[in-house]
């Protein structure tokens, strides 16, 4: 035992020397190397991290944040709404769509951008796009200052409130602001990270911040994913708090009763304040200009959606009964107040109350933003200054003359500061010239009203838990609501779809009229489609209204130097004998594609020369382009219509001209109509349009009229189309066809007796 405790110390001692000896081993490192060493540990997981984020930004994981993406448009380059930054305020509910206005990615030098922030009322809901105040403000400001390429881009989305519109500013201003308009406020309990919604991310301002920063970074999105998959595993799959049903003022609402002055109603006024006097900060930093708007509610038709009563303050339902009772006695100030009063009390808060409209007059003031006065704007159009159902939809989203009267208020403001120029009287028209001539119809109202009714069938317009089924039981009643119920029902179907789909029911109606409302409807919806230009100008020509024609074709001009339109233009002018404006337009179409419709262009600008005095150029395209009239060119026309549709409708197509060949009308029109199902075909249109004619049926016009623009060349078909529109009392459009068949084809042996028929009409 003894000689074993003595190995065991030996060993202890030479273990103990050994550790000692390379303790002095390691303290004789240099320093320097331990500083590299330490470097070297402190940026490892950082070069990771970097690395990571790297790669999954080349893959493309996640979501692109940015506020716009690139768009390419008749040859310029355009930036357009990103359609998925939507996606950083929303995770848990459905994705809110931004708008659809884009601006030059070159601005020109004297272009003037500005920016507008908001939320669903400043993104026009519950009407399209073409009603929101923003677009009908680029139109009045475009046409006060022509000498001027006005941009009003609409930044504002549903449901989103002041952290998003300071999380954006920067990007704002960095796209060439001239100025910033804001209408925003209403969203900040329940809107995207709002106080009381269910994408909180709980009450802490900073934190809030902090996650929509790193949310441009693709391992944050990554994380985000990693937790919000756990949480959907342990709830059998389905998104955390997601609501499947309902409206989305149900689906984004958490708590749902919060006490005027409570904790979480002063805190959710104070982030609004931060948040706004951030963007305040950096656009004066910026030296951009900001017209900042008072917010409004529908204050005298509403009772309050929800009332309860607490130690500190009555009930807001009885607040609102007091504000009736004064109104019945007259006393309106009284009545006012107390309505305004029964708003703020509501602990339902979808209307900002009266304390948030101060903070907006004091940072107003503070930071030297413009304040639009829209409370008393509003008030002053409303029946004893007392705003309701007369300008607000149902609880605060204006109705058309609301929205017209709101752009009124932001461009009186802009031209009053002079900021674009001084204003040109004679540039001027008013808002009740706007309000009278906008592209607004018929479908418009019936779709508004569906879609309000729908919200007011559900919370918190009916008691939670009452089931919404307004639009499942709704009943339409002919062809206009039918589309409108449609599009309300079905949100995948646009509403620039529905304007065009009801346009070409009215002309299958022989109602051009109606359509080219629906048409000019679309120019303010989708303002930058020339499709909708050109097919409400080519019915107005057709319809000999040439001066309508003209002001719709020369707006589509600005958009793109289209050789349809040009020749169009051309036409027109032609048509109203001003033949030395026709000249120009038609000359440009054979500078710019000498093919284009050869035989009727150089005929057209052989008779525009002629008419105006220059026989010489006139000469020269007669001796000049000899070749160019002769029937073999409209054959080839006829030809290459074949070759623009798939083997399978050219097959169908000859497989009719069989049956049409042997008598069979009927089985060659089934054929027909069976080949247009799959894809329509001016070829077939054109045989159905004759075969309608034989038998008879007006309907035979709409197909004639729908290949106006690609056989106007051809007098065989010019013949047919004028005598269709004699035979179906159509004496306007066949006055018009008939000249252009007298320029085509003079000695057409038709031409005199169309001329008989329509000399007594």
């Amino acid at each position: 035992m003894n000689c074993a405790k003595f190995a065991l110390s030996i060993n202890c001692i030479d273990f103990m020397g050994k550790k000692n000896e390379n303790k002095s081993k390691v303290n004789s490192i240099d320093p320097k190397k331990k500083v590299i060493f330490s470097i070297i540990l402190v940026l490892f997981p950082l070069l990771f991290l970097v690395l990571l984020e790297i790669s999954l930004r080349a893959v493309h994981y996640g979501q692109d944040y940015r506020l716009f993406s690139d768009l390419s448009l008749y040859g310029k380059e355009y930036y357009k709404f990103n359609p998925e930054f939507g996606k950083k305020y929303f995770y848990k509910l459905p994705l809110m769509s931004p708008g659809n206005d884009i601006f030059l990615k070159d601005k020109p030098k004297n272009g003037f951008r500005i920016f507008v922030i908001g939320s669903s009322t400043t993104a026009g809901f519950p009407y399209t796009t073409g009603v929101m105040f923003p677009r009908i403000l680029q139109a009045r400001l475009q046409e006060s200052f022509p000498e001027k390429h006005i941009e009003v881009v609409n930044a504002a989305m549903t449901a989103i409130n002041s952290y998003a519109f300071q999380d954006r500013i920067d990007e704002i201003l960095d796209y060439k602001a001239d100025a910033v308009l804001i209408y925003g406020g209403h969203n900040e309990f329940y809107g995207g990270l709002g106080i009381a919604s269910k994408e909180a991310l709980g009450h802490v301002r900073w934190l809030k911040i902090l996650h929509l920063d790193l949310l441009n970074f693709k391992i944050y999105q990554l994380v985000r994913e990693m937790v919000f998959g756990v949480q959907r595993l342990f709830s059998g799959g389905k998104a955390v708090d997601a609501q499947p049903i309902g409206t989305m003022m149900q689906k984004i609402a958490a708590n749902k009763d919060i006490e005027y002055n409570s904790s979480l109603y002063k805190l959710a006024h104070e982030h609004y304040r931060e948040n706004m006097e951030t963007i305040l900060k950096k656009c004066r930093k910026k030296g951009v200009p900001v017209f900042f708007s008072e917010l409004i509610s529908n204050i005298k038709d509403l009772p309050p959606l929800g009332s309860s009563k607490s130690k500190n303050y009555p009930p807001a339902l009885e607040v609102y009964q007091q504000g009736l009772d004064f109104e019945k006695a007259g006393d309106f100030e009284k009545a006012k107040a107390s309505f305004y009063r029964a708003k703020d009390l509501d602990c339902i808060h979808f209307r900002a109350s009266e304390d948030l409209n101060s903070i907006i007059d004091d940072l107003s003031q503070k930071y030297g933003a413009t304040l639009i006065p829209m409370k008393s704007i509003f008030e002053a159009k409303s029946p004893h200054g007392l705003i309701g159902n007369n300008l607000i939809t149902e609880h605060l989203h204006p109705n058309i003359d609301g929205y017209f009267l709101m752009a009124d208020a932001f461009y009186s403001a802009i031209v009053n500061k002079q900021l674009i120029g001084k204003l040109n009287t004679q540039n001027f028209r008013p808002s009740e010239y706007y309000r009278k001539n906008w592209g607004f119809t018929e479908l418009d109202s019936l779709t508004v009203a569906l879609s309000v009714n729908k919200i007011k069938a559900g919370w918190p317009f009916k008691p939670e838990g009452e089931a919404n089924n307004f639009i499942a039981q709704y009943k339409p009643h002919g062809i206009v609501d039918s589309i409108a119920y449609q599009s309300v029902r079905y949100t995948d179907i646009s509403s620039a779809y529905a304007h065009r789909y009801l346009a070409k029911v009215y002309i299958a109606q022989n109602a051009p009229e109606k359509a080219i409302r629906e048409y000019m409807a679309n120019q303010r919806i989708v303002p930058y489609d020339i499709e909708n230009y050109i097919d409400a100008g080519n019915l107005l020509f057709q319809a000999g209204q040439y001066e309508k024609a003209l002001e719709i074709l020369l707006q589509a001009l600005q958009i793109n130097r289209d050789t349809y339109i040009l020749s169009l233009i051309g036409e027109t002018y032609l048509s109203k004998k001003d033949f030395a404006k026709a000249i120009p337009y038609l000359e440009e179409v054979v500078k710019s594609d000498p093919d284009y419709n050869k035989q009727k262009i150089l005929k057209l600008l052989y008779e525009a020369y002629n008419q105006s005095g220059e026989t010489a150029k006139a000469n020269a395209i007669l001796s000049n382009n000899k070749s160019v009239f002769t029937q073999s060119s409209v054959n080839s026309q006829k030809k290459e219509q074949i070759l623009r549709v798939s083997p399978e409708i050219s097959n169908l197509v000859k497989e009719a001209y069989k049956y049409l060949q042997s008598g069979n009308t009927d089985k060659g029109l089934d054929l027909l109509y069976q080949a247009n199902k799959i894809q329509e075909s001016v070829l077939a249109d054109r045989i159905i349009g004759e075969i309608l004619l034989q038998k008879k049926d007006k309907n035979a016009l709409v197909y004639l009229k729908k290949v106006y623009r690609n056989y106007n060349t051809d007098a065989q078909y010019l013949n047919t189309l004028c005598y269709a529109c004699i035979y179906f009392k159509e004496y306007g459009s066949a006055k018009k066809i008939l000249q252009e068949l007298k320029q085509l084809a003079p000695n057409n042996p038709n031409i005199p007796n169309y001329e008989k028929k329509l000399s007594g009409q």
